[in-house]
């Protein structure tokens, strides 16, 4: 046997033991966590479905799929929500693995794998947010402000100012967003704070100013729902 095909022989020997061993890793890992959640459970004095289903409530609404941070603070995440399945949540909510579950938000079924009939149903209330486009156009030759119906934390800006107009300076709120003293124009993203409405102000360097800035968003409203999990394992 040359040297070549002795090297290519241990590489397929290496390659199949490998994958030998993440299966066993694979195998491992999720009889550990059945384990530990059957110790887990005793020790609270919890049937291991009860103890199963607070533990993924608990994940379901700080860490997982389903939980977004755009407005600085975590959240289920509506669209999320609805495109997600329990594929997903089983491999990111070790709670959920080789266990028949189902995940309802405000009463609708967003995820379900097996029969948890007969499992403990865990609920939690949590906030959640939604998103909606929202924009507004600012005719500089009629007014220099205008607000953004809904919380935001970016906005787009398309500054198109007229023949003898320098905008030179725009804010959102109290917060100077884009300066530039010998003028702005054309398409910018700003970052601003979600807190409220974004009040958007033009300063120009003319008194009768004209041309224009569009601005444009995705709101994001925030309304508080019920997670329940039922696990039945």
């Amino acid at each position: 046997m040359s040297s070549r095909t002795r090297a290519t022989a241990r590489a397929q020997t290496t390659l199949a033991g490998l994958a030998v061993a993440l299966v066993l890793v694979t195998a491992v890992t999720v009889g550990a966590v059945a384990a530990a959640d059957r110790v887990l459970a005793d020790a609270a004095g919890e049937s291991l479905e009860q103890h199963r289903a607070e533990r993924a409530a608990d994940a379901l609404v700080t860490d997982s799929p389903l939980v977004s941070s755009d407005d600085g603070s975590d959240a289920i995440d509506l669209a999320l929500a609805n495109d997600t399945n329990a594929t997903a949540l089983a491999a990111a909510v070790p709670s959920l693995r080789d266990a028949a579950f189902r995940v309802r938000v405000d009463g609708r079924t967003i995820a379900e794998r097996g029969d948890p009939s007969g499992g403990h149903t865990v609920g939690r209330g949590a906030l959640a947010v939604s998103r909606r486009s929202v924009g507004a156009t600012i005719d500089l030759s009629e007014e220099t402000t205008a607000t953004l119906d809904g919380r935001t934390n970016r906005v787009r800006l398309d500054v198109n100012p007229g023949a003898n107009t320098t905008i030179r300076t725009i804010r959102v709120d109290d917060r100077v967003v884009l300066h530039r003293p010998t003028g702005i124009e054309g398409e910018r993203v700003v970052e601003v704070s979600s807190r409220s409405d974004p009040l958007i102000r033009v300063e120009t360097a003319e008194s009768d100013p004209s041309g224009s800035v569009d601005a444009s968003a995705t709101a994001l409203d925030s309304t508080v729902v019920r997670l329940e999990v039922t696990v039945d394992a």
